[in-house]
């Protein structure tokens, strides 16, 4: 029975290849959405889920209250993992994790440097948290106990060392302590909040580690780590935690009253979902659950998608199979037989697809991945839960889009459908519904279209959106050494070719830029808010073209208020400063508030005002404009901007920069980017999100319009009769085509309706993420309408002219 189904199903793809293909490609569109997303899902949700204590670690957080504001940070201070192993009962395991700037030098050889990033300094009991596969150099522990010890990953000891053994090899790092290579580690995942490249050992020396190892009253990026054990009481822990910070901050006599020091224990499988720690991590920044929800029910939607069009051609198909169905009823086959029959056939197409699908994904894989800069890996054959998860899908979709047309077909009537050739005389049921499913596929559809037409318009906003300053053809380098600026300097003046040049902390939009706590009166003032500083050059206003409103712009001169001679109450830093924090401090007009003065938390505090500029843009546009201040200091300079004369070739200018770089700083690594690119980078998850949107949207509609395909294959095949007899009567082309074509365009203008107050609602929500954003104009959605009418208008009349060109004499004696 078996082998005979399989026989009559194939024989029957094989004489209907149109709609057997329109059936496979529908099918293969849908599950290939839901196994990419699928993928991407499994991915975000295993974030550092692989490690065995993983459901045990929790990672410490730290909690300020300034003046009844909460700030949240997960970094803490340095000195906390001896504090929790000395002075807090019930913990397994602690170790702090420090990692590196984004751009620490390692010199392999004289001639061989790198400007390497994901460089984590730990002690050795990281490895008893995390899991991670020595593969050479024995104890992994006993490596770490010791001294300047590094172990490497694989990929990274290949880029350092070729295919050499790395074992016993050594380095220098930061351009002063020799390190040497004891460990060859397995490059860790790629879902893991501390991608580390290199582990370090811990030395408590404070220019290997680049910050203090004994300040309690500020963070640098370290992370605290505890294993707990099973069932836990938490909030005993977190009380032990806050007894130190009672202990070792807020007991400090030179901390500001209004001032206080928390700590918390954030669950290790929390960590990338929950981005109210700063953004979730150094490294890796924390994702918005509510993404990955709606990528599922985009999923879950387009495979949705794919079953109405796979009912919709088959039920486009009943007509050719109503005198087969009448046939076999009449030699005794029941309802049931022929139900198993149509379900087996779904399940064969459903396979094929899934097939297919299967070997796409594969090779769609490092596509998506490149889109979204990540390293989901294809582990189907390395996961019995995929497998079993990818059978179940094929199981559940077979029915889904089976069940419906197997039912509606085998419940034709032998006698009518034998004696008619028209099974579907009258049945308005099924024809409503019908319909409906397109009107569904069609709201999807154009629902994503008008997502992505929002987001074009966001993208494009944010890019071109007037930053108040100048971004173009700049050119931003790091500085080694602040003392050598002027050296630097003088090199670049013999570049024809560089327009200007300006040292700073860092360019106007980044975020690289330091923030302090700033009040009208003093350090007491109950009323405080964060202010933005920025450390730069008399040069920097003028080479990034800010707008100065009143007063002046920042001169060297200035420096000689804040001199190291004075005592810290006589120092008064000559501030430049935006309309923000006028509005903010309540400073009146520009011209009124030169010669006022305000108090920051730096080095006395004392500030006043000798310039104010127009507001301009420090961070991305999903954050409001904050207070700012611009003052000179030539120790804290970090980084150098090149604005680079329009119309000459870039590398070869870059090449004369690098060269006069490397003249000023040769045991250093050049390393540049492009202002414009970095201020680009603000926005790389809503060009992603873009971008998927634009492929998913492309497959909705694809599947859309097969669907639409078909319901106009039967509609013409039930009005054979009707064609044919107004051809005999006179009636054109163009308008039997136009007969047909307008029930159509009636469903996809009802889908249009359907979805634009949907599509309002959910794009309005996510716009709310920006604080400077687009207005959504009506013409979008008419624009977009207008675009889904015609696609309709091209699948719809492709049918509807074929059936019009017809001879109607073969028409009315084949029907």
């Amino acid at each position: 029975m078996l082998l005979n189904n399989i026989k009559l199903t194939f024989r029957r793809f094989g004489k209907q290849k149109l709609n057997t293909s329109l059936h496979i490609i529908g099918l293969t569109l849908g599950i290939t959405v839901c196994l990419l997303i699928g993928l991407f899902l499994k991915h975000e949700m295993g974030f550092d889920g692989y490690h065995d204590k993983a459901e045990r670690t929790y990672r410490i957080n730290s909690i300020w209250s300034d003046a009844g504001k909460l700030n949240y940070h997960f970094s803490t201070p340095m000195p906390l993992s001896k504090a929790l192993r000395t002075e807090v009962s019930g913990i397994e395991k602690v170790t702090l994790a420090h990692p590196q700037g984004m751009r620490t030098i390692v010199e392999i050889s004289p001639e061989k440097r790198f400007a390497q990033e994901h460089i984590l300094i730990v002690e050795p009991e990281f490895l008893d948290i995390f899991n991670v596969e020595i593969l050479r150099g024995g104890n992994g522990h006993e490596i770490l106990r010791q001294p300047f010890q590094a172990v490497l990953s694989e990929s990274l000891a290949e880029k350092f060392y070729g295919k050499e053994n790395p074992i016993g090899k050594t380095f220098l790092f930061k351009n002063k302590f020799t390190v040497t290579v004891a460990g060859l580690m397995k490059d860790l995942p790629t879902n893991t909040h501390l991608p580390a490249t290199m582990l370090l050992s811990y030395v408590p020396e404070k220019e290997y580690l680049g910050t203090r190892i004994d300040g309690w009253s500020f963070v640098s990026g370290t992370s605290t780590f505890v294993v707990l054990p099973k069932n836990a009481n938490i909030t005993a822990f977190t009380g032990q935690l806050n007894t130190l910070a009672d202990k070792y901050m807020n007991s400090n006599p030179n901390m500001p009253k209004q001032l206080k020091s928390y700590f918390d224990a954030q669950p290790l499988s929390d960590v990338h979902f929950n981005t109210k720690y700063s953004g979730g991590g150094g490294w890796v920044k924390a994702v918005n659950t509510k993404w990955l929800w709606f990528f599922g029910i985009i999923g879950l939607a387009v495979l949705a998608l794919a079953c109405i069009n796979f009912i919709n051609l088959s039920t486009a198909q009943s007509m050719t199979r109503a005198k087969e169905i009448g046939v076999r009823k009449t030699i005794g086959a029941g309802q049931a037989h022929l139900i198993r029959q149509f379900l087996f056939e779904a399940f064969t197409l459903t396979t094929i697809s899934g097939i297919f699908s299967l070997i796409i994904t594969y090779l769609s894989l490092p596509l998506l991945n490149n889109m979204l800069e990540t390293g989901i890996p294809f582990d189907f054959f390395q996961t019995p839960a995929l497998w079993l998860a990818f059978v179940l899908g094929i199981i559940l979709t077979s029915l889904l889009a089976g069940t419906y047309p197997a039912w509606m077909i085998t419940r034709f009537k032998p006698v009518l459908t034998l004696k008619t050739g028209n099974a579907m005389a009258g049945d308005q049921k099924t024809v409503w519904l019908r319909k409906g499913l397109v009107v569904t596929q069609f709201t999807i559809s154009v629902g994503l279209l008008i997502a992505v037409a929002l987001m074009a318009q966001q993208v494009q906003y944010l890019r071109n959106k007037d930053l108040g300053f100048n971004k173009d053809n700049i050119v931003d380098i790091g500085v080694n050494d602040t003392q050598k600026a002027s050296v630097l300097a003088t090199e670049l003046r013999k570049i024809p070719q560089v327009k200007d040049f300006s040292f700073a902390t860092a360019p106007p939009s980044t975020d690289g830029h330091w923030a302090t706590i700033m009040t009208k009166t003093n350090e007491e003032d109950p009323n405080r808010w964060e202010v933005t500083q920025i450390f730069c050059d008399d040069n920097y206003s003028k080479m990034y073209g800010l707008k100065l409103l009143a007063g002046r712009l920042n001169q060297t001169s200035d420096t000689t208020y804040t001199s190291n001679s004075l005592p810290s109450e006589k120092k008064v830093f000559k501030v430049v400063v935006n309309e923000k924090l006028l509005e903010t401090l309540s400073f009146g007009t520009p011209a009124e508030a030169i010669g006022k003065r305000f108090w920051a938390g730096m080095d006395g505090g004392n500030m006043e005002i000798v310039g104010v500029v127009a507001d301009f843009s420090t961070s991305s546009l999903h954050e409001a404009m904050k207070p700012l201040f611009i003052t000179p200091m030539p120790q804290e300079y970090q980084q150098v901007g090149i604005k680079i004369e329009a119309g000459n070739e870039l590398p070869l200018v870059i090449a004369s920069i690098e060269k006069a770089w490397k003249k000023t700083f040769p045991e250093g690594v050049f390393d540049f980017k492009f202002l414009d690119e970095e201020i680009d980078a603000f926005y790389k998850a809503e060009i992603r999100l873009f971008n998927l949107f634009k492929v998913f949207a492309g497959l909705a509609m694809l599947i859309s319009c097969l669907g639409l395909w078909g319901l106009a294959s039967f509609a013409a095949q039930q009005r054979t009769k009707e064609i044919g007899i107004r051809k005999v009567l006179g009636a054109s082309v163009a308008g039997i085509a136009t007969l047909l074509s307008k029930d159509f365009l009636k469903l996809v203008l009802i889908a249009i309706v359907v979805a634009s107050p949907i599509a309002w609602y959910l794009m309005h929500k996510w716009l709310q993420d920006f604080a400077y954003r687009i207005s959504i104009g009506w013409w979008v959605f008419a624009l977009v309408g207008l675009v889904a009418v015609l696609i309709a208008l091209l699948t719809v009349s492709f049918q509807a002219i074929k059936a019009a060109v017809a001879n109607p004499v073969k028409s009315l004696r084949t029907e």
